[in-house]
């Protein structure tokens, strides 16, 4: 079987960066060298010429660096790809051009440096390295926790008329400040105010206690100049409030009726019991999860597994992307940005790591994803969401993304032959 020539050119620098030393003919590049200037000579206008008609020599000497990176343009991308191509190897970014050695005589030779995702192998006996799960444990607190936090979701809010405020009333106010120094009336607001929350002005928590509906008062507010709303900051603001609603908060009992109303369950203590089975549910979820990424860890550094620097970068920026709006991004502190960079870089390595891992398991124990286990998916999914089969599978179609929605499928399920192959609970 012929070998290809340019085998030998392929240079391993890293596990991950190639570098490939390539030539392209001198009679190919003549060729496309006569093909620029001649557009040069059709296209160009110089003085004392029509357009067009400019000697072919006077054009080649004075547009002679411009017609050779036209002729590189043109020529270099196709030869690359052709040479990858013949030797199978993918690049992960966009290859970089090193050296150019430029004659029409002996042709071109450049080289190009790119990165590839590494080539590795998996240990024999990479799935006797166990790892222990903590204990999954969910006691009572945690479980009057979720029970309250329901029972707060479903509070009401209930006009009071018949007393004043008092703290843990939603208050509707109606509130206009003044700069009492540049006499200059703010706009009037009409807000809602939780009475006596932490976060509200002293003042203002001591104005509304007692307050009735209709009631006015005014307080000052002497802000100090490293205030965080610079608008305030070293300001003196003079207020004028007026209540104009009450509103209690109301609890719902805690009892087998509410219990009902929450979920498909005859009474608190099944309900008690749906909250212990979902809390177990999500921490064994989570023990799970850290214990994979425990066993990746170490399995990647058992093989020295290297990630191309290019797709650290990338996806570190999508990471930032994806926590960050562009408006958000515009207000980070500059002195913030080191910090937020090295967790997204973090965050990225992990990423790519269990990627290629899990793929890499996946591929060697045969596990795969059946077009069977595909419609199953798609139709869990559509009743999960509520979404009609056939409008999900033509979304699919439509951006492209059923491979992707396969090897999703695919991840997950290497990560359950995992928890049953090497965790120990």
């Amino acid at each position: 079987m012929e070998q290809n020539p340019n085998l030998d050119r392929l240079k391993v620098i890293s596990p991950t960066v190639r570098e490939i030393d390539l030539e392209i003919s001198s009679d190919e590049v003549k060729k496309e060298y006569e093909k620029v200037l001649k557009d040069y000579v059709s296209k160009v206008k110089l003085p004392g010429f029509r357009k067009g008609h400019a000697p072919k020599e006077m054009v080649q000497r004075m547009f002679e660096d411009e017609i050779k990176e036209a002729v590189l343009d043109n020529l270099i991308p196709e030869s690359l790809r052709r040479e990858l191509e013949a030797l199978k190897v993918v690049p992960v970014n966009v290859p970089t051009v090193k050296s150019i050695d430029f004659d029409l005589d002996k042709g071109v030779r450049y080289q190009v440096a790119f990165e590839v995702w590494p080539e590795f192998e998996l240990p024999e006996n990479y799935l006797e390295k166990k790892i222990k799960r903590e204990d999954v444990r969910v006691g009572e607190a945690e479980i009057d926790q979720v029970l309250k936090n329901i029972q707060e979701n479903a509070a009401e809010y209930l006009p009071v008329t018949d007393r004043g405020v008092t703290s843990g009333d939603y208050v509707v106010v109606e509130i206009q400040g003044k700069d009492v120094r540049a006499k200059k009336f703010m706009p009037v607001e009409k807000v809602v105010v939780l009475a006596g929350h932490p976060e509200n002005e002293k003042q203002l928590n001591e104005a509304l206690l007692g307050m009735k509906p209709g009631e006015e008062k005014i307080f000052t507010v002497n802000y100090p100049e490293d205030y965080q709303q610079k608008k305030f900051a070293g300001k003196q603001i003079e207020y004028r409030i007026k209540v104009l609603e009450i509103k209690e908060k109301k609890l719902p009992e805690l009892n087998d009726e509410f219990a009902r109303t929450v979920d498909e369950v005859s009474s608190l203590e099944a309900l008690k019991d749906r909250i212990r089975q979902d809390l177990v549910k999500h921490i064994e979820s989570e023990a799970n999860d850290r214990a994979i990424n425990e066993f990746l860890e170490k399995l990647a550094a058992e093989i020295n597994l290297t990630l191309p620097e290019s797709m650290i970068k990338e996806e570190a920026q999508a990471i930032i992307s994806r926590q960050f709006r562009e408006d958000e991004l515009k207000k980070i502190p500059q002195e913030l940005w080191p910090r937020i960079a090295e967790q997204a870089r973090k965050q990225a390595e992990i990423s790519l790591r269990n990627h290629l891992l899990f793929r890499k398991i996946a591929e060697k124990e045969g596990i795969s994803v059946s077009e069977t286990e595909f419609e199953e998916e798609l139709k869990k999914v559509s009743e999960e969401r509520k979404i009609p089969l056939n409008r999900l599978k033509a979304a699919l179609s439509q951006d492209d993304r059923k491979e992707e929605w396969k090897l999703n499928l695919l991840l997950r399920k290497t990560v359950d032959f995992l928890i049953d192959k090497v965790i120990i609970k």
